[in-house]
């Protein structure tokens, strides 16, 4: 089963650090925001640095570091909207402030600072980026068992439900970085079943067992 938030899920899990003081949280309150609206791996995410954020701001496209990019011959591209515009700046605001007597990793100032040793510091890794998520996710009340990957998923859901274009699963693979759009029909299939789940509640009663279901169809065709 695809893992992926709902609505009330992403604004329960956002809800939960956004209002706290600590630096800490407001940095988790924005990457996770901004891994919800780019639909980024956090491998990806985790390299970028703030002088590559501030080309993408100013060309209106974040580009990625090939070598960083999942099985890719070249660089995966997001479109920097108005929303993730002012989450990035954010996280520049937080990397400058926490880089002050820090020496600078010879990739550049990363966007998401590590644990500092010694007066040195790299980008915070994927598994603190899993242990913080898990943290809010604990916090909002959510399923455990979801990862930083989930919110890759949801940006997918998200560009499928909320499109009003012609085609929005073209949108998703294309906000996604997806070669197929085999790749990105997996997202079309939940909303279907989503679609299905929500006009049995419509129709009234529960669905159907598939046993009953399969017992019918063969005493029609009988």
């Amino acid at each position: 089963m695809l893992k992926y938030l709902t609505e009330p899920q992403q604004r329960e899990l956002l809800k939960a650090p956004r209002n706290l003081v600590d630096p800490l949280a407001r940095r988790d309150y924005h990457w996770m925001s901004a891994l919800i609206l780019t639909g980024m791996r956090v491998h990806e995410f985790s390299r970028l640095t703030v002088e590559r954020v501030k080309l993408g701001l100013a060309s209106g496209w974040l580009v990625s570091d090939r070598q960083h990019c999942k099985g890719k011959r070249k660089a995966n591209e997001y479109c920097v909207t108005a929303q993730l515009r002012m989450h990035l700046l954010a996280l520049i605001r937080i990397s400058d402030e926490l880089s002050a007597g820090l020496e600078q990793p010879e990739a550049g100032q990363p966007l998401v600072w590590g644990r500092a040793v010694d007066g040195v510091a790299n980008p915070l890794s994927v598994r603190s980026y899993e242990a913080r998520f898990k943290l809010w996710v604990r916090v909002a009340g959510l399923d455990e068992r979801l990862s930083p990957h989930a919110l890759r998923h949801t940006r997918g859901m998200n560009v499928i439900t909320r499109c009003r274009g012609n085609n929005p699963l073209k949108v998703a693979q294309i906000a996604l970085n997806h070669a197929s759009l085999r790749s990105t029909g997996v997202y079309l299939h939940v909303s279907r079943e989503e679609v299905a789940a929500q006009l049995q509640l419509v129709d009234g009663g529960g669905r159907m067992r598939k046993a009953d279901a399969v017992r019918l169809a063969a005493g029609a065709g009988a």
